[in-house]
């Protein structure tokens, strides 16, 4: 029995690690038009706003595809999502690459959002199969922390891979690559233990099992759930002012300090990997003290003092180490939102992980999309008027007054001490008050 139970620890972290290396690659393709931006002008004499939309178009079907990946993940199971995510992202990736005009590079980018918006949920559901629920944050951080370090590894790599096969031919080697890792998934990625012939190594209530409802009425469930509505909207203001400062550090240093383009990107190129750190050792810390709820406190709070420095020091342009590092402390405290899919869990049904994580997740990318757009008009509206330094001191005052707000709500989470607390939600019996911090 022990070695049974040995051989199940083990198998596990070749099924997490499968996985992990396709977030990876999620991450690699998102970037990836960017080393190539000069090549598809050239080859398709395509605009400014066209390059827009074809960097755009990869997240629409991400967006909108998160609350079906977390049925099909619950219902199809992570295995097949993420065998028929890989493969989706294969053709994609391929399309792009044979590519003879616009349309089909378009297409074939879409392809490649739509099979990657599966992958991410597909990750949450295996961790709560195969892993203990104190475990959870710790594979949460290491989850995005291979997704950010694919994002920073892809620049490089990818650029001199063209330079070595073209970039046509580049984009179709990931594409088979991205079908190998479909065949890795399907020979050995298992839903749950149980599939492998393992003892269940997560236990679930006898009495959760008997009251799995259908799954509308589950998603409904979810989505009205009172303690779910923090988290989505902190997911929404906080990430939507992740995504809009890394739309806009670059341009800010160089319009306010005068840098050149290689200099600011020497300065930004450290959010994302700071942002990559802090995911993993955020997940670490909570899962170490079994809390969320005052990390993410304490966390946002940091965040807060990094923005008044940003914003009114020097009227807006601090000293140039004091911004820098300042801004990556940003990116490491803007992390607190990875615990929230542990959160998400912890509320509600076991059975429907995937669903529980997905209702965050299309609240980030809704943020993504429509926070940018807001204090980008900020920036339209004031930089005639006040310049650049004004305008952008406005955009940075912006983000503090929705750090501030982010702050309040943290306070409305429920703490959980990571543990599912289903169950007793809804027997009344799990009495802490929303105002608790441990």
């Amino acid at each position: 029995m022990v070695q049974e139970k040995n051989r199940a620890y083990t198998y596990r972290w070749i099924v997490f690690g499968v996985l992990l290396l396709t977030y990876f690659f999620v991450f690699f393709h998102r970037l990836s038009p960017a080393v190539v931006k000069v090549n598809l002008e050239e080859a398709f004499g395509m605009t400014a706003m066209q390059y827009s939309n074809l960097t755009a178009v990869y997240f629409y079907p991400y967006a909108i595809m998160q609350i079906p990946s977390g049925i099909l993940a619950d219902t199809l199971g992570a295995r097949k999502t993420g065998v028929i995510g890989c493969l989706t992202m294969a053709v994609g990736s391929i399309l792009f690459g044979i590519a003879p005009g616009f349309s089909m590079l378009m297409f074939g980018r879409m392809l490649v959002g739509l099979g990657a918006s599966v992958i991410f949920l597909s990750i949450l559901k295996i961790q709560s199969t195969w892993f203990a629920e104190s475990e959870f944050g710790t594979l949460t951080g290491m989850t995005t922390f291979a997704g950010n370090l694919g994002g920073a590894v892809a620049q490089g790599p990818l650029a001199m891979m063209v330079g070595l096969l073209t970039w046509r031919m580049s984009f179709i080697a990931i594409g088979i690559f991205s079908a190998f890792l479909a065949v890795l998934i399907f020979v050995l990625v298992r839903n749950k233990p149980e599939d492998k012939g393992f003892e269940p190594i997560v236990a679930v209530r006898k009495e959760t099992q008997q009251k799995q409802a259908g799954i509308w009425q589950t998603l409904k469930e979810i989505v009205l759930c009172r303690h779910m509505w923090p988290i989505i909207i902190i997911n929404f203001l906080a990430m939507g002012v992740n995504f809009t400062i890394t739309a806009w550090a670059l341009p800010y240093l160089t319009d306010v300090y005068g840098l050149s383009v290689s200099k600011a990107g020497a300065i930004t190129f450290f959010y994302p990997l700071g942002a990559a750190v802090g995911c993993i050792v955020t997940g670490a810390i909570t899962d170490k003290i079994k809390m969320r709820k005052l990390p993410a406190i304490f966390m946002s709070v940091g965040a807060i003092v990094c923005l008044v420095l940003i914003t009114f020091l020097n009227g807006g342009k601090a000293p140039l180490p004091v911004f820098a590092v300042c801004l990556i402390l940003i990116s490491v405290f803007l992390t607190y939102t990875v615990l929230f899919y542990g959160l998400s869990k912890d509320i509600n049904h076991p059975s429907f992980s995937g669903m529980s994580t997905s209702v965050p997740n299309v609240a980030v990318f809704a943020g993504a999309a429509v926070v940018p757009l807001v204090f980008g008009g900020v920036i339209s509206k004031y930089q005639p008027i006040l310049g650049n330094q004004g305008a952008y001191q406005k955009m940075f005052l912006g983000f503090l007054a929705v750090s501030v707000i982010c702050t309040v709500l943290n306070f409305f989470l429920l703490e959980t001490n990571c543990r599912s607390r289903y169950d007793e939600l809804r027997e009344g019996t799990y009495k802490k008050n929303i105002f608790s911090l441990k």
